[in-house]
């Protein structure tokens, strides 16, 4: 009983409301926002008054409900009141306190419900700091962050340790994306929160893959380098705090996640990269050593893309989903094909690095990987988009000016799939290759391996003392 009362107060769309008050939104109801609640309400006075606090209590009894003059009204209750009582709100007065109260509950609990995919309230930014900040922290887990992000560590960083952290990433998002569309609890909802985000206002709520991720790149690449470089523990720690933190924050401020979505998101993230991360390195291996790697992992990603559970109605949580596993798919082809053609160097001495402040060349040298291997990246994805698009409208009969093609199962998830992972494949081979061709290439390549001899290494060791012991 306790657990369901503590998890009836996380969810309250209230607690949300209240965070953003307290980080400076002025939230008022729209004039239509209650509309529906009543259909023999047709006076407009229901619509100018703010019913809050209406929620179920830990005990299950009744919370008082405060009615409030609105942000939005045009006058306060009390000049209303003055100019007369409507009838309706003169035969809700007779009612007892109880079935009133019990009656306003039910009607504004539904009609929250109805309104939860959307923004149904005004709202004013007081406090610009915060709304940038945390319009920052939720950039940290949109698409546009991960093109910046996975391409800065493969051109400049370190291979060996972005290859594993994809893997974390990937099916970190995945099962996150599957268990909303199974468990399909809404958003909180519009009134009392207001939205200010719309690109993922069709999704469900819980658990919020944004905390999710939050908690899995920056601490598996803590995890990951913490014994290859030498750096402060403390201070990288802190910062992975820090990161989480905002991402977290940010998605209850902008009212799209409940107070339980993130915490359940969180620690989810928390659970899924300590049971992984004993099998990155092995996971890590087998894609760049078995020979059928690239056939068996595109299999099984393009198998697990079409197991994505099925939509009561279509929102974009499958194709992020998808678009994830493609990039899985194509890191992995990628850093097959280069490990086989031998592009990769093992480090001549273990770990750990030492890491150096960046000096004028190499502050110029990213900066030129970054903007050609961009355009690259966006020319590709652009071109891969039409492509596909168009070839899929072709083979299925679908005329192309109809977008709603792309909500299509036969379309969305070929669609996603091959554009996201021709584009990954362009970061982990294509784009390297051409910044050896025109001598902007990373210095630190070796980093791509580690210093653990495998047994082709062996073998090979042994096949250059042979061809000695012949020559001589």
């Amino acid at each position: 009983y306790r657990v369901k009362s503590l998890i009836s107060q996380l969810n309250d769309p209230n607690l949300v409301a209240r965070f953003q008050s307290l980080c400076g939104l002025d939230i008022g109801f729209k004039d239509s926002g209650l509309n529906s609640m009543d259909e023999e309400d047709e006076d407009n006075e229901p619509d100018k008054m703010e019913l809050s606090n209406c929620s179920d209590n830990d005990s299950g009894t009744e919370q008082d409900v405060r009615i409030q003059p609105s942000v939005t009204a045009g006058k306060p209750l009390q000049q209303q009141h003055q100019q007369g009582r409507p009838q309706h709100l003169r035969h809700r007065r007779q009612r007892s306190d109880d079935q009133w109260k019990q009656s306003v509950k039910s009607r504004v609990q539904h009609s929250l419900m109805d309104y939860s995919m959307k923004n149904n309230v005004d709202y004013k930014v007081k406090n610009l700091f915060l709304y940038h900040l945390f319009s920052f922290g939720a950039m940290l887990g949109n698409e546009e962050f991960n093109c910046t992000f996975f391409p800065y560590w493969f051109w400049n960083v370190d291979g060996y340790v972005c290859r594993r952290v994809v893997i974390a990433w990937g099916f970190s998002m995945w099962f996150g994306q599957a268990i909303k569309d199974l468990i399909r609890s809404p958003r909180p909802a519009s009134p009392p929160v207001a939205k200010l985000e719309k690109r993922y206002e069709l999704e469900y709520g819980f658990p919020s893959t944004h905390a999710t991720i939050a908690v899995t790149i920056p601490f598996s690449l803590f995890f990951l380098t913490h014994n290859r470089y030498l750096f402060s523990t403390e201070l990288g720690f802190i910062l992975c705090v820090f990161w989480s933190l905002l991402v977290c924050l940010s998605r209850i401020y902008l009212g799209m996640h409940s107070v339980l979505d993130v915490l359940s998101g969180a620690l989810f993230g928390m659970v899924f990269l300590a049971f992984i991360y004993p099998f990155l390195d092995a996971m890590d291996n087998f894609q760049l050593t078995h020979p059928y790697s690239p056939f068996l992992i595109t299999t099984g990603l393009l198998l697990l893309s079409y197991a994505y559970p099925r939509l009561d109605q279509w929102n974009s949580a499958r194709g992020d989903s998808t678009m994830t596993l493609a990039v899985m798919c194509g890191v992995s082809v990628a850093s097959w094909l280069a490990y086989a053609q031998g592009f990769y160097d093992r480090p001549l001495e273990p770990p750990p690095y030492a890491v150096k402040f960046p000096d004028i060349e190499f502050i110029g040298s990213t900066a030129m990987r970054m903007a050609l291997g961009g355009t690259v990246l966006i020319a590709t994805r652009s071109a891969m988009k039409s492509i596909t698009y168009h070839c899929l409208c072709f083979l299925y009969k679908l005329e192309p000016g109809n977008a709603k093609n792309l909500q299509l199962l036969k379309v969305e998830l070929p669609y996603k799939f091959v554009t996201y992972s021709v584009v990954a494949f362009n970061v982990v081979y294509t784009c390297p290759i051409l910044f050896r061709l025109i001598g902007i290439e990373r210095l630190i390549a070796f980093t791509d391996l580690n210093p653990v001899c495998t047994s082709r290494d062996v073998e090979a060791s042994l096949m250059l003392l042979i061809s000695i012991q012949v020559t001589y």
